[in-house]
């Protein structure tokens, strides 16, 4: 049977079956635990980044650890026009360093791949440490701007860039190559807290002079405890498509003012999200990239009454109306911008952010009872909530990811804890949303191979198949290139029913170009098993010793 998508979702072109069908191999859920650390041999071997994590771990952690410190040693905190406002708010940035995810933004250092040239001498990468040490630098303006490479993730975990004739090349070839321009802006959210951002443009787009083309755009958010940095390499890889990139951290978390009980409050008032902050944000974010207003949901004069409506009381909160108002401003590049055509991504507990807009999206309003901006699709990476498709949507987890027992996460809905991830977990979410009659939208269900939940961040040395950036890229890229852009590219829809190696070989890869009201097609055919799969037994053992393995898609040959 030979078919073929379109964008507007019909049904997808004929692939080979993958893996090819090969007998049963029992160690192969032992050979996964090698597989899985093969990423971490292989950041640290390639030359010079063992030397960098360890240099730029420590001057970045020194560095972050004094931070907060700095406005508490100013004489113009103590001595201001508005009395105690500066104290108040230099008191407040000491306490939400010590209770931030985590604690002085302590962590891994940028990765080097993908650390713009922020102090502007023209070097890159392991030649340049200095760069880290301003990744999240927002209180000087010497570090606003900066030029960056475009990444091209191969197979084998390396990184090369895009050359100025449009090739790729490895960062020390010595040839040219295109570079984006990348901005850092920070905005005010509801809850009256600023959160750092940054805008990464294409090559061919000057944000200082975008021009007239509107482009298709992309909001992305990092994982609890990730800078945005740590999840560089789909805001590069969106920018290299040609999408104006925004990424932004959450309340709470690196770079962004706010606490661990930011990310985690308002208790039990976002609707299918353990994680308010992070689902609250999404909206406001998306508001302010498409140009829309951001009003208080907190009250900024009031504490006992925001601790009443479970809120995390602040000292300091700030108004955030647009100038001249409040103190947040307008996105400048909004002319160029398709606001038709907004994309969303997120990595763990900001894909739970991302997954609960889409849930909000489907109800007509927004948290505040206001109307939301309409994203075109959303790609989701190792952290789900309940939602339905009403936008093109994709799952993406590991075969070693965090374990979900069931769509809830745990065993039933509850509203505490009802997220979800891992093999079982985002598939049983995924068949729950495709029988949705709402869900009219493309859904997409991948699996990594022997990946684990560090597979889609850009931590140096975390547990991961090297193969995964790449893969997980390609598959992101590829959707919105399909679902999320006016000059939809029919390659781009090809790729998504054609396998690629670094698939899960125990879980099916599905997709369902017409969501509900369509079959859900095979990617690929499982002929191993996984060691997850032992929490659904009767999976396990038949992908342990049968091939091919379990899988309820509808084949394509």
């Amino acid at each position: 049977m030979s078919l073929s998508v379109t964008a507007s979702g019909l049904t997808p072109a004929h692939a080979d079956p993958y893996p090819a069908p090969a007998a049963p191999d029992p160690t192969y859920v032992f050979a996964q635990v090698v597989e899985l650390f093969s990423g971490t041999f292989t950041d640290l071997l390639t030359p010079g980044q063992f030397e960098y994590l360890v240099k730029a771990g420590i001057l970045t952690n020194v560095g972050r650890l004094a931070e907060p410190f700095v406005n508490l040693s100013k004489p113009e905190t103590w001595h201001t026009p508005d009395g105690a406002v500066g104290a108040l708010a230099a008191a407040q940035q000491l306490w939400d360093a010590l209770t931030h995810i985590a604690p002085f933004n302590l962590g891994f250092p940028p990765h080097p791949g993908y650390t713009p040239d922020w102090n502007n001498n023209g070097l890159f990468g392991v030649a340049d440490i200095d760069d880290a040490m301003h990744d999240d630098t927002y209180d000087d303006p010497a570090y606003e701007t900066a030029k960056f490479r475009l990444p091209c993730n191969n197979p084998d975990g390396s990184i090369w860039y895009e050359t100025a004739d449009g090739s790729c090349a490895p960062g020390d070839s010595g040839v040219a190559f295109k570079l984006g321009t990348v901005k850092k802006i920070q905005i005010v959210n509801a809850r009256g807290i600023t959160l750092a951002g940054k805008v990464f443009f294409p090559a061919d787009v000057d944000p200082d002079n975008p021009g007239s083309e509107k482009r298709p755009a992309t909001i992305g958010f990092p994982g609890a405890s990730e800078s945005q940095n740590d999840v560089a390499m789909y805001a590069q890889g969106a920018a290299r498509n040609g999408y104006i990139s925004f990424t932004f951290a959450q309340a709470g978390q690196p770079a962004s003012d706010g606490n661990a009980l930011d990310l985690l409050t308002p208790f039990l008032q976002v609707e299918n999200c353990f994680a308010p902050g992070s689902c609250l944000d999404a909206q406001d974010v998306t508001r302010w990239v498409a140009g829309d207003d951001i009003l208080p949901i907190s009250d900024l004069n009031n504490e006992i009454g925001n601790i009443i409506r479970l809120q995390n009381p602040r000292l300091v909160r700030i108004n955030p109306a647009y100038e001249p108002a409040g103190e947040n401003k307008r996105n400048p590049w909004l002319d160029a911008i398709d606001t038709e055509h907004i994309n969303l991504w997120g990595q763990s507990v900001g894909s739970i952010g991302m997954s609960s807009y889409l849930n909000y999206q489907d109800k007509g309003r927004g948290y505040d009872g206001r109307p939301l901006p309409r994203v075109s699709a959303a790609s989701l990476m190792s952290g789900f909530t309940q939602h339905v498709a009403s936008a093109a949507v994709q799952w993406q987890t590991a075969d070693i990811d965090i374990p979900g027992l069931n769509q809830y996460g745990i065993i039933f809905p509850n509203p505490l804890f009802q997220a979800t991830d891992g093999p079982i977990g985002t598939k049983d979410l995924y068949d729950m949303e495709r029988r949705d009659p709402r869900s009219t939208n493309p859904m997409m269900y991948i699996t990594y191979e022997s990946g684990s939940h560090g597979d889609s961040i850009n931590w140096l040395g975390v547990p991961h198949n090297p193969k995964s950036p790449a893969l997980s890229v390609h598959y992101t890229m590829s959707w919105f290139n399909c679902y999320g852009r006016a000059d939809a590219d029919q390659t781009a829809c090809d790729n998504l029913s054609k396998p690629r190696d670094g698939l899960s070989r125990a879980v099916a890869t599905e997709y369902a170009p017409q969501g509900h009201y369509g079959p859900s097609y095979c990617v690929t055919i499982p002929d191993r098993a996984t060691i997850e799969q032992i929490i659904r037994p009767q999976i396990f053992l038949q992908n342990l010793t049968s091939s091919p393995g379990w899988y309820d898609c509808t084949r394509q040959d």
